[in-house]
């Protein structure tokens, strides 16, 4: 006899954006500007979605499952950010809905019916759920499937040697620590990230610094590969750091029409706390948590090129010669793709 299988054929989640990125890649930057968009709820932090969507692209979740259980997650995310429940208030988060643009709108939700209200609400507001994802474009088949043209993505790219030292001060932590809350993988006794599967030998071979490289290597050629196809034109905007922040309305009128909705008062507060535009690109806030992971303001006299060859030279003392290797290529990569700003 044939089992069953899961299915979820109505949905109360009418929108889906994730804002999607490599750790470092200004995630945190331009998820306030996304949220700020007429519809768009604050930006979450699901991991749920992308322990789906990765244990569903390595076929340890079958796909009747995954596609049930990432609706189930979009409708009760949905229905949740509609009534302020499970929303993030802490202050120093900067994922914090007081941190955002709609912090009085979801104070007064939390007073607001529930139930058939909220349902109604949900009906005639279209709210736009927001979610906010660490480097998941290599395992997007499953949330695209279960989503379909109801998904958009906002893919936020930066240059890798402007990644280096972000991931150079966490990745010690992948399968080390209880607060790394990434996938791991078991090799040969060891645990390693998800994003090593593949090559896992020559992660656990490698020193600190080379295992930055290859895993920013690894997980940025799905991100080029992806930003050279048309196919994906509709459904991904891809985002730059070092331009967006240089000369940010392009961008702007990009996400109003990928999300068809509206720019609002707001977007132009948040350009301004964000320092947007601005002359040199690490002339952002320096707030506490960008210099725990590695970022140093820019020295003004310091030119754009004198800094990318600082940072070139850098990575050559620090990493073998093969891995360097690796660094030359997917600069020029990236370069080809995306352009340079200087």
């Amino acid at each position: 006899m044939q089992s069953s299988t899961f299915t979820r054929p109505i949905t109360l989640c009418n929108q889906v954006v994730i804002l999607d990125g490599l750790t470092g890649t200004g995630k945190t930057m331009f998820g306030p500007l996304v949220s700020s968009f007429d519809r768009v709820q604050n930006g979450r932090f699901e991991y749920m979605f992308e322990y789906l969507a990765i244990s569903a692209q390595s076929g340890k979740l079958s796909e009747d499952a995954s596609f049930t259980m990432l609706n189930l997650l979009a409708d009760i995310k949905n229905y949740d950010g509609t009534i302020s429940r499970e929303v993030n208030f802490r202050p120093k988060d900067l994922s914090s809905v007081l941190n955002g643009a709609q912090s009085f709108k979801y104070l007064k939700q939390l007073f607001m019916a529930d139930g058939a209200a909220a349902g109604e609400r949900i009906k005639n507001e279209k709210p736009i759920l927001f979610l906010v994802m660490h480097q998941i474009l290599s395992c997007i088949h499953p949330l695209m499937k279960a989503f379909d043209k109801r998904l958009q993505i906002i893919e936020m790219t930066r240059h890798p040697l402007y990644l280096l030292d972000h991931w150079d001060s966490y990745i010690a932590m992948h399968g080390e620590s209880p607060r790394d809350f990434t996938i791991w993988l078991e090799h040969n006794g060891k645990s390693i990230p998800w994003f090593a599967g593949g090559w896992e030998e020559k992660y656990l071979q490698a020193s600190q610094f080379d295992k930055v490289i290859y895993s920013i290597d690894s997980l940025m050629q799905p991100v080029l590969e992806k930003a050279g196809n048309k196919e994906f034109d509709e459904t991904i905007a891809f985002v730059p750091f070092e331009q967006f922040v240089l000369d940010p309305l392009p961008y702007v009128s990009t996400i109003e029409t990928l999300l068809n909705t509206k720019a609002t008062a707001a977007t132009q507060k948040v350009l301004r706390s964000q320092k947007v535009p601005r002359k040199f690109i690490n002339a952002g806030p320096q707030k506490n948590i960008y210099k725990r992971y590695g970022l140093k303001k820019q020295d003004k006299e310091v030119s754009h090129e004198q800094d990318y060859n600082r940072l070139l030279e850098s990575a050559k003392k620090r990493s073998s010669v093969e891995a360097f290797a690796v660094v030359e290529m997917l600069s020029k990569q990236y370069e080809d793709r995306f352009g340079l700003w200087f």
